[in-house]
């Protein structure tokens, strides 16, 4: 009999992929989109249809704006008019006699995993980000208003060992089960083949900048450095952005600054984002740091960009001590470096020799990281919370 699991949460790459593979793999999958900015019809490349929570309701206009999940948390907190909302939820749940819920995200879908546990079935959540915020008041915030429902979870799925430390030291957590897993990806998004290295051609690094546009904005004077250094720098424009904005001009007169078009969710789907990753020497991860309070979100979180890099089997270059659970990766696995300035990241980069050894390394080990190599601890650990 398959296992019949609710999932309520933010629907991101690896929920939509996950939710498949779960479907495929002994679940009955039954969806709840918690994100009030966006509605979907079914899961990415299956017929599982989807309960958008917040679909024409009129609560979610509260949810708007840069403030909208600090008062989402305090509205599940103290309102009492939720009760069609729990109402709705318990009517699925027996339904679809679901046997587990499975909630996914920073502390976005928090709030409503807080309104589902008071409807006694097991909860798992799995932690892609903890804390959400890049400010200390909006970290201190978040430890304060979900403290309660972290530490009453069933079952708790963290990307790193640094997560539940945190988690450990600064809430508190002492009960309920623990899982470490990564998020990761089917083999269908890994690389198809391996292009030639833009290197080879000119002798000059080429690295990428995984992140979305508003993330590259945000480190526009760090792309600057890095070209400076004769080190060519690939980074993604949303497909209806501009090609004359003012940084980017400044940049294609560098010449060291290459924008391509940012790939669709099909593209990165079927291994087609991977394979054109392939060709550059490495991927840089890196965010501006020194803008936020808030350090604990970078030490503790792997962030998609970085997972999502992955199945292209290329290495990776961070900035020395922020990123603190990716740069554990990095060095388990020799797949890269931290770099301490710019002209360390020049002078690694541009040794052929050590760029070598971890590109062959990022390749071997990537397919450690699939979900098909980590599906079965997943599996075994939601099975136990439900036996």
């Amino acid at each position: 009999m398959p296992t019949k699991l609710l999932f309520l949460g933010v629907l991101s790459y690896s929920t939509h992929s996950l939710l498949r593979f779960l479907s495929e793999h002994g679940y009955e999958v039954t969806v709840i989109n918690a994100c009030h900015l966006s509605t979907f019809k079914r899961v990415y490349g299956t017929n599982i249809p989807v309960y958008n929570l917040y679909e024409n309701s009129k609560i979610s206009a509260m949810f708007k704006g840069p403030q909208a999940w600090r008062r989402k948390a305090i509205l599940y907190e103290l309102a009492k008019n939720l009760n069609l909302k729990r109402d709705a939820l318990r009517s699925i749940l027996d339904e679809t006699e679901t046997e587990l819920v499975y909630g996914t995200y920073g502390t976005r879908s928090l709030p409503e995993c807080g309104m589902a546990q008071k409807l006694h079935v097991p909860l798992v959540y799995e932690f892609l980000c903890y804390p959400w915020t890049f400010r200390k008041f909006g970290e201190d915030f978040d430890n304060f208003m979900f403290k309660r429902i972290v530490n009453s979870l069933d079952g708790r799925v963290f990307p790193s060992q640094r997560m539940y430390d945190y988690m450990k030291n600064v809430l508190g957590i002492h009960t309920g089960e623990n899982l470490f897993y990564m998020e990761c990806f089917p083999e269908k998004f890994y690389y198809r083949r391996r292009l030639p290295l833009l290197s080879e051609v000119d002798g000059q690094p080429h690295i990428v900048f995984t992140g979305s546009n508003v993330r590259a904005r945000m480190v526009f004077s760090q792309i600057e450095e890095i070209a400076s250094r004769r080190i060519h720098v690939h980074l993604a424009r949303a497909p209806d952005e501009q090609e004359d904005s003012t940084e980017e001009c400044t940049f294609k007169d560098s010449g060291f600054v290459h924008p391509f078009t940012w790939f669709s969710f099909e593209d990165i789907a079927d291994g087609t984002y991977a394979t054109f990753l392939t060709q550059f020497d490495a991927c840089v991860v890196t965010n501006n740091f020194w803008r936020y309070s808030c350090q604990a979100r970078f030490h503790n979180t792997i962030p998609s960009r970085f997972s999502l890099t992955i199945p292209a089997g290329i290495p990776f270059v961070v900035p020395e001590g922020y990123m603190q659970a990716c740069e554990d990766i990095i060095n388990e696995y020799q797949i890269g470096f931290a770099y301490r300035n710019y002209t360390e990241l020049r002078d690694k980069l541009y040794d052929k020799s050590m760029m070598k050894n971890y590109q062959e390394n990022a390749i071997k080990n990537a397919q450690l990281f699939s979900l098909e190599s980590n599906f079965v601890k997943l599996d075994k650990f939601l099975k136990r919370l439900i036996e």
